[in-house]
Protein backbone atom coordinates (compact mmCIF):
# COMPACT_ATOMS: atom_id res chain seq x y z
CA UNK A 1 0.00 0.00 0.00
CA UNK A 2 1.24 3.38 -1.01
CA UNK A 3 2.36 6.00 1.78
CA UNK A 4 0.38 9.36 1.45
CA UNK A 5 0.86 12.33 3.68
CA UNK A 6 -1.35 15.58 2.70
CA UNK A 7 -0.13 18.55 4.42
CA UNK A 8 -2.53 21.65 4.37
CA UNK A 9 -1.75 25.15 5.15
CA UNK A 10 -4.78 26.25 7.53
CA UNK A 11 -5.29 29.63 6.80
CA UNK A 12 -4.76 29.42 3.11
CA UNK A 13 -7.37 26.97 2.95
CA UNK A 14 -9.59 28.75 5.08
CA UNK A 15 -9.28 31.83 3.40
CA UNK A 16 -9.95 30.31 0.30
CA UNK A 17 -13.51 28.73 1.33
CA UNK A 18 -16.53 31.39 1.72
CA UNK A 19 -17.92 28.65 4.59
CA UNK A 20 -14.58 28.62 6.76
CA UNK A 21 -13.90 32.60 5.87
CA UNK A 22 -17.67 33.14 7.68
CA UNK A 23 -16.73 31.39 10.63
CA UNK A 24 -13.03 32.90 10.71
CA UNK A 25 -15.54 36.30 10.99
CA UNK A 26 -17.10 34.89 14.14
CA UNK A 27 -13.69 33.38 15.95
CA UNK A 28 -10.34 31.65 14.67
CA UNK A 29 -11.51 28.68 16.86
CA UNK A 30 -14.44 28.34 14.86
CA UNK A 31 -13.15 28.19 11.48
CA UNK A 32 -10.35 25.93 12.34
CA UNK A 33 -12.75 23.32 13.92
CA UNK A 34 -14.44 23.42 10.68
CA UNK A 35 -11.20 23.09 8.69
CA UNK A 36 -10.66 19.91 10.96
CA UNK A 37 -14.05 18.49 10.65
CA UNK A 38 -13.85 18.51 6.77
CA UNK A 39 -10.24 17.30 6.53
CA UNK A 40 -11.12 14.83 9.02
CA UNK A 41 -13.52 12.74 7.11
CA UNK A 42 -11.68 13.61 3.74
CA UNK A 43 -8.77 12.10 5.12
CA UNK A 44 -10.34 8.31 6.67
CA UNK A 45 -12.24 8.35 3.66
CA UNK A 46 -9.24 8.56 1.78
CA UNK A 47 -7.00 6.55 3.46
CA UNK A 48 -3.74 8.86 3.52
CA UNK A 49 -1.98 10.50 6.41
CA UNK A 50 -3.22 14.04 6.65
CA UNK A 51 -1.57 17.38 8.58
CA UNK A 52 -3.14 20.16 8.65
CA UNK A 53 -1.00 23.11 9.99
CA UNK A 54 -1.87 26.63 11.47
CA UNK A 55 0.52 29.79 12.24
CA UNK A 56 0.77 30.74 15.83
CA UNK A 57 4.23 32.15 15.09
CA UNK A 58 3.26 34.47 17.80
CA UNK A 59 2.10 32.37 20.93
CA UNK A 60 5.50 32.19 23.14
CA UNK A 61 5.69 27.78 22.73
CA UNK A 62 7.35 25.33 20.42
CA UNK A 63 5.19 23.92 17.93
CA UNK A 64 2.01 21.60 19.53
CA UNK A 65 0.74 18.75 17.68
CA UNK A 66 -2.57 17.20 18.67
CA UNK A 67 -3.36 13.69 17.08
CA UNK A 68 -7.13 13.96 16.29
CA UNK A 69 -7.18 10.52 14.49
CA UNK A 70 -5.15 7.79 12.83
CA UNK A 71 -5.49 10.05 9.70
CA UNK A 72 -4.97 13.20 10.94
CA UNK A 73 -2.74 15.33 12.70
CA UNK A 74 -3.18 19.47 13.68
CA UNK A 75 0.39 21.20 14.25
CA UNK A 76 0.29 24.75 15.49
CA UNK A 77 3.59 26.34 14.99
CA UNK A 78 5.61 27.26 17.56
CA UNK A 79 7.31 30.97 18.10
CA UNK A 80 8.88 32.58 14.95
CA UNK A 81 7.67 29.46 13.28
CA UNK A 82 4.95 29.27 10.12
CA UNK A 83 3.46 26.58 8.76
CA UNK A 84 5.42 27.41 5.24
CA UNK A 85 8.68 26.76 7.62
CA UNK A 86 6.73 23.81 9.16
CA UNK A 87 5.86 22.04 5.50
CA UNK A 88 9.51 22.51 4.10
CA UNK A 89 10.99 20.95 7.10
CA UNK A 90 8.70 18.18 6.94
CA UNK A 91 8.85 17.79 3.48
CA UNK A 92 13.06 17.72 3.71
CA UNK A 93 12.96 15.06 6.20
CA UNK A 94 9.88 12.56 5.20
CA UNK A 95 10.41 12.60 1.45
CA UNK A 96 11.91 9.20 1.26
CA UNK A 97 9.49 7.88 3.79
CA UNK A 98 6.23 9.14 1.74
CA UNK A 99 5.36 7.87 -1.94
CA UNK A 100 3.59 10.72 -1.98
CA UNK A 101 3.67 13.92 -0.16
CA UNK A 102 0.99 16.74 -1.43
CA UNK A 103 1.16 19.93 -0.38
CA UNK A 104 -2.00 22.60 -0.12
CA UNK A 105 -0.84 25.96 -0.33
CA UNK A 106 -2.13 29.13 -2.05
CA UNK A 107 1.66 30.69 -1.73
CA UNK A 108 3.44 31.02 -4.53
CA UNK A 109 7.13 31.20 -2.72
CA UNK A 110 5.35 28.09 -1.00
CA UNK A 111 4.24 26.56 -4.11
CA UNK A 112 7.52 27.34 -5.87
CA UNK A 113 10.47 26.02 -3.00
CA UNK A 114 8.31 22.29 -2.63
CA UNK A 115 8.21 21.94 -6.27
CA UNK A 116 12.07 22.07 -6.17
CA UNK A 117 11.74 18.78 -3.41
CA UNK A 118 9.63 16.67 -5.93
CA UNK A 119 6.27 17.33 -3.56
CA UNK A 120 2.90 17.05 -5.45
CA UNK A 121 0.50 20.40 -5.21
CA UNK A 122 -2.75 21.09 -4.71
CA UNK A 123 -4.64 24.44 -4.71
CA UNK A 124 -6.65 25.09 -2.14
CA UNK A 125 -9.73 25.39 -4.44
CA UNK A 126 -8.50 22.09 -5.74
CA UNK A 127 -8.82 20.53 -1.72
CA UNK A 128 -11.90 21.80 -1.02
CA UNK A 129 -13.63 20.86 -4.55
CA UNK A 130 -12.14 16.84 -3.45
CA UNK A 131 -13.30 17.42 -0.25
CA UNK A 132 -16.55 18.46 -1.27
CA UNK A 133 -16.75 15.19 -3.66
CA UNK A 134 -15.68 12.83 -0.51
CA UNK A 135 -18.73 14.80 1.42
CA UNK A 136 -21.38 14.40 -1.65
CA UNK A 137 -20.21 10.23 -1.95
CA UNK A 138 -19.93 10.13 2.17
CA UNK A 139 -23.90 11.75 2.28
CA UNK A 140 -25.23 9.41 -1.01
CA UNK A 141 -23.26 6.11 0.54
CA UNK A 142 -25.63 7.04 4.26
CA UNK A 143 -28.22 8.40 2.95
CA UNK A 144 -29.25 5.71 0.80
CA UNK A 145 -29.77 3.30 3.76
CA UNK A 146 -33.27 2.19 4.51
CA UNK A 147 -34.36 4.00 7.91
CA UNK A 148 -35.83 0.57 9.26
CA UNK A 149 -32.02 -0.21 8.93
CA UNK A 150 -30.64 2.12 11.22
CA UNK A 151 -30.31 1.60 14.91
CA UNK A 152 -32.33 3.15 17.81
CA UNK A 153 -32.35 3.81 21.02
CA UNK A 154 -35.34 1.12 21.49
CA UNK A 155 -32.97 -1.26 20.20
CA UNK A 156 -30.82 -1.75 23.18
CA UNK A 157 -33.73 -1.20 26.21
CA UNK A 158 -34.81 -4.67 28.26
CA UNK A 159 -38.18 -5.25 27.12
CA UNK A 160 -39.87 -4.27 30.02
CA UNK A 161 -38.76 -0.64 29.78
CA UNK A 162 -39.23 -0.82 25.83
CA UNK A 163 -43.07 -1.75 26.48
CA UNK A 164 -43.39 0.38 29.56
CA UNK A 165 -42.05 3.65 26.72
CA UNK A 166 -44.21 1.96 24.36
CA UNK A 167 -47.57 2.45 26.80
CA UNK A 168 -47.14 5.87 27.91
CA UNK A 169 -46.21 7.24 24.27
CA UNK A 170 -49.69 5.83 23.28
CA UNK A 171 -51.36 7.27 26.74
CA UNK A 172 -50.01 10.71 25.49
CA UNK A 173 -51.39 10.75 21.99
Amino acid sequence: MMKVAILVDGYNVIYSSPLLKRLLKKSAYRAQEGLIRLASNYFSMKGVEGYVIFDSYRRPCQDTEKEISTNLKIIFTGKGKTADSYIERFTSQYKSYYDYIYVVTADYSQRMTVIDKGVLLLSPQNFLGEVETCQKALTKKYSSIPPESHLRVSDYLEDGVRKKLERIAKEEN
